[in-house]
């Protein structure tokens, strides 16, 4: 019989490929959309995400040059993503449970007491979803900044522009932790110490360099609304830690 541990790793890769197929797609189609520019073929991709319609072939077709090195999306990444998942909740349902199913002191009752075992697999099952979605959605803010400029120019554009000194020793740690760290904390690797540099970080952004903007993210120069928000969800991720699901859950050790 296939153990706990082994079934939630196939559930955290499920997980991981979703988000990574979901990752791809958008950003593929997004380029796509760009590509088309006011040709109005398509607006809606999200037919393109399972399956390949005709619409997302000619739009692949149109857009071919204008996408050198980027590998089209392919609909079969979802589907084995999604097969991947399933497998894993097989598996974890099926294997040995390390004690009876008990809803936590405190809880309000069930009206359907039955639904208790399902409700105490959910609540280990819900945090990696948290966790992995706040770290991939982050990551793209990281890597766009590793690819698209330098330290020394995102210390000038960015950190020295909003007062926050020294700009290339705050820009270098806001690239590493939207690029490492929430890789980091996507796989449940030193959680805590991850999250909690991000934490730490988005609260400087919100309360040194977006708070002289006003609260609504939509000033012309940015509000600390959204570095707030950031900065709330790393730090319940930091109080909490990787959780079942989670690399560090799988070595037995961390922060």
């Amino acid at each position: 019989m296939t153990s706990r541990t082994t079934a939630r790793t196939v559930v955290f890769i499920g997980i991981g490929a979703i988000i990574a197929s979901v990752a791809w797609w958008a950003s593929y189609y997004n380029l796509v959309i760009r590509g088309l520019g006011e040709n109005p073929l398509m607006t809606h991709p999200f037919r393109c995400w399972w399956w390949t319609a005709e619409i997302c072939t000619r739009a692949q077709a149109q857009t071919k040059l204008e996408l050198p090195g980027f590998p089209p999306y392919q609909p079969l990444a979802i589907w084995l993503s999604v097969a991947i998942l399933i497998v894993g909740l097989v598996l974890v349902y099926r294997s040995p449970s390390p004690g009876p199913a008990v809803t936590p002191a405190g809880e309000p009752k069930l009206f359907i007491p039955q639904l208790e075992p399902f409700y105490a697999w959910a609540r280990d099952f819900a945090w990696p979803i948290v966790r992995i979605t706040a770290a991939f959605t982050l990551f793209t803010r990281g890597f766009s900044k590793v690819t698209g400029t330098t330290i020394a120019a995102f210390a000038t554009g960015s950190m020295a522009r909003r007062g926050l000194e020294p700009a290339p020793l705050m820009a270098f740690i806001v690239i590493f932790n939207e690029a490492v760290g929430t890789i980091l904390v996507a796989v449940g690797l030193f959680t805590r110490f991850a999250a909690a540099s991000i934490a730490i970080e988005m609260f400087i952004l919100a309360f040194l360099g977006h708070f002289a903007y006003g609260y609504s993210f939509a000033q012309p120069r940015g509000g600390w609304e959204v570095p707030l928000i950031w900065g709330l969800l790393y730090f319940a991720i930091a109080l909490r830690g990787g959780g079942p699901y989670s690399l560090d859950r799988l070595l037995g050790r961390e922060l």
